[in-house]
């Protein structure tokens, strides 16, 4: 799928369809149609100044499949990710430049979502009733990753 992105003022290393594939072999889960496109298209990087401001902050970076640096790389930060997130349904494929992550829901009811998670010193165990996405450091951010992306503005 042909599409247009927002100004990247560096992109991820080329990654090819079999690439993506096997990260979500790997993973065990799909990944969104619109963010497997803006991969093969992108594959994460730093969003330029003109379009890098969302409603938590400002991008300071989106993960790379494949990247050498492993504080760049989208399998390595996700593995990391995923003993500090509320939920494994969640992908962290990003961040803010005060530590919060950027994140894709992968579950069927809610895939393809993107949160934010806020870091805090709330205890893995407080009061476990409360579903991920209804958990106060938790924000939706857009429907879809297309939107998200769409939608950042410029740095003032």
């Amino acid at each position: 799928m042909e599409t247009s992105w927002p100004e990247m003022e560096a992109r991820g290393n080329h990654i090819t369809e079999v690439d993506v594939s096997a990260f979500e072999e790997r993973l065990q889960r799909a990944l969104p149609a619109d963010y497997r496109d803006f991969l093969l298209a992108v594959n994460g990087g730093r969003p330029a100044r003109s379009k890098c401001v969302f409603a938590a902050g400002v991008i300071n970076r989106l993960f790379s499949l494949g990247d050498e640096k492993e504080s760049r790389n989208l399998e390595i930060c996700a593995g990391r990710a995923r003993v500090r997130l509320p939920s494994p349904d969640l992908l962290e494929v990003g961040y803010n430049g005060t530590g919060g992550s950027i994140l894709i829901a992968l579950h069927p009811d809610r895939a393809g979502e993107v949160w934010f998670h806020e870091p805090s010193d709330r205890p893995a165990d407080a009061n476990p009733r409360v579903l991920w996405h209804d958990r106060r450091d938790m924000k939706k951010l857009a429907p879809n990753w297309r939107d998200f992306m769409t939608n950042l503005g410029p740095i003032s």
